[in-house]
Order: C-alpha cells, then sequence, then structure tokens
C-alpha cells in the first residue's frame, strides 16, 4: 500500500468542483442505406439467419413449458426457462464482431448470447479447426451424438447443428449436453468458442467477468471480455464493485508495460425487467 504520496493540503481544500463529461444516449441513428454500404448482402442475410435461429429456439422452450409440445412433439420440461425472446438482435450484434479469443459471461437468461457467439465463431473459423474442436471435445462424444441426427451439407451446417443439439441437450439435462447436463439453462457454456458458465445469480457473472479481464490483461492475452446482465442487476452491489474495480486509475499507471483500461465491455439488456418485475418500481435510484 503507498505510503509516501505527498498530500498537499492547500490543494485538498481547495474550493471547486467536479464534472462530468456528456453521456450519449440513444445515439445510434443510422438508415438501412448508410448500413448497406457498411455490410455485404451476405452479412446482413447471415445476420438475420441467427437472429431467426435464436428466436425459434426460444419459442420452442416456451411452447415446450407452457404446452407441452413443439411441431407435434409432446414432451416435458420442467426446468427453469429464463428466456430473451425479443432481444435476439442485441445479441447476434454484440457477437458479430467477436471470436474464440473473446471471453463471455453471462445471466440467468442467457440461451440467445450462447448461440449468439457460437454462430459467430462458426462463421469465421474454418472447417478444419470446427472439425478439431467438435472431435476434441468430450472425446467426440458430443459429435457423435449430433452426427446420429441425419447428413448435413458441410462441416459448418454440422457444428451449427452441433451447438445447437448440444446446447438444447444441456438444458434439458441430457447426458448428450455440452456438460452431460449438469449445468442445465442457467449454467451452460461451451469453452472452445470462449463461451464461459452463466450465473444463476442476478449480476453475478460482473466480478468473476473483472477477473478474466485481468487475466488477460496481465498476460497479454487476445480478444476482449463481455459481461452480459440485466437492467435488475443494477440494484447489486458486486456489480458496481466489478465495475469500479475496472475504472482504477492505477490501471493506466501501475505497470509501465500494460497500461491502459482493462479489456471488458459490460453489457446491460435493458428490458425494463428484472427476473419478473419491473426495476423502475424496486431499485431506488434507476432512473
Amino acid at each position: 500500500m503507498p505510503k509516501s504520496l505527498f498530500v498537499d493540503p492547500a490543494e485538498t481544500l481547495a474550493p471547486g468542483k467536479i464534472t462530468f463529461k456528456d453521456i450519449p444516449v440513444n445515439a445510434y441513428n443510422k438508415t438501412i442505406a448508410e448500413e448497406r454500404g457498411r455490410y455485404s448482402d451476405d452479412d446482413l442475410v447471415r445476420i438475420y439467419r441467427d437472429i431467426t435461429v435464436l428466436r425459434e429456439f426460444e419459442s420452442m422452450l416456451s411452447l415446450i413449458k407452457t404446452q407441452g409440445v413443439y411441431n407435434g412433439i409432446e414432451t416435458t420440461y420442467p426446468g427453469p426457462a429464463h428466456l430473451s425472446v425479443g432481444q435476439e438482435a442485441a445479441a447476434v450484434g454484440q457477437a458479430y464482431l467477436l471470436d474464440q479469443n473473446d471471453f463471455s459471461f453471462g445471466s440467468h437468461r442467457s440461451h440467445s448470447e450462447i448461440l449468439a457467439k457460437a454462430l459467430s465463431c462458426i462463421h469465421k473459423l474454418s472447417e478444419q479447426e470446427l472439425m478439431t474442436i467438435m472431435e476434441g471435445f468430450l472425446d467426440g462424444s458430443a459429435l457423435r451424438a449430433t452426427e446420429k441426427l441425419g447428413p448435413v451439407s458441410d462441416v459448418k451446417e454440422l457444428a451449427i447443428r452441433f451447438i445447437l443439439y448440444g446446447t438444447l441437450s444441456e438444458i434439458f439435462a441430457r447426458e448428450t449436453g455440452f456438460h452431460k447436463g449438469m449445468g442445465g439453462s442457467m449454467h451452460a457454456f461451451f469453452l472452445p468458442f470462449g463461451i464461459y458458465p452463466n450465473n444463476a445469480i442476478v449480476g453475478g457473472s460482473a466480478a468473476i467477468a473483472t477477473g478474466a479481464a485481468l487475466f488477460k490483461k496481465v498476460n497479454g492475452k487476445q480478444g476482449i471480455v463481455v459481461c452480459n446482465s440485466g437492467d435488475g442487476s443494477m440494484a447489486r452491489g458486486p456489480v458496481w464493485e466489478a465495475m469500479n474495480f475496472a475504472a482504477m486509475d492505477q490501471f493506466h499507471t501501475l505497470w509501465e508495460s500494460h497500461n491502459g483500461g482493462m479489456p471488458i465491455l459490460y453489457n446491460v439488456f435493458n428490458n425494463s425487467y428484472g427476473m419478473g418485475d419491473q426495476t423502475r418500481g424496486e431499485t431506488m435510484g434507476y432512473d
């Protein structure tokens, strides 16, 4: 702990005021025409495809949970189903530029983030890299289970089926899940794609993700860390502690070889609800 810093009473007790920079809110205002100049038709089609995959996945779980049937197949799911219907575009947009070197930590409502990041990685990796990952994961047992579902056109399609089947199996606590069903809906993860465990505790990933970002910083690792949470997490002290830690000025002055801020993005999905209650009505200081 520092003991040699000079504290000048004249400076410390001098009158003044604290000022802040303006914080932009809802600043995005691009038109479709402007965006079409930045992305190809193939890019836009893939983005839309990923969004529809996420929506269908969550809609399927909703139907099974509430009606016990999907596409004529009757089944039950007694486990938790914290869905993110309506937030698919935010998850896909976040994952669009991320790859396997970027770490993603989620919340109890993170099916879409898992799938979006997986789909982004599948697009960026070569077929050989994908086969190496699938063949090496759980000694290839998850891949063999996926291959039994029928033929596919290429390795990329196989990888998409692999991630969808593995995630769904994990949610249903099946042996064929990515972690043999022991993680379930709120703790699913797939490390080869940089998808780290979600967290059933509201805001629980904030401190863990911050630690992962510190690991990347001091070890010179590639990529950033994304901490996903909802607006309900803004009532959680550990979330603010994590952000305060990441914002410490010492990161810019303490280590000459590691100057600069933490490689972390705190992403808050503001859907106006924390679990089943409105954040605005129960969290002091939210507005």
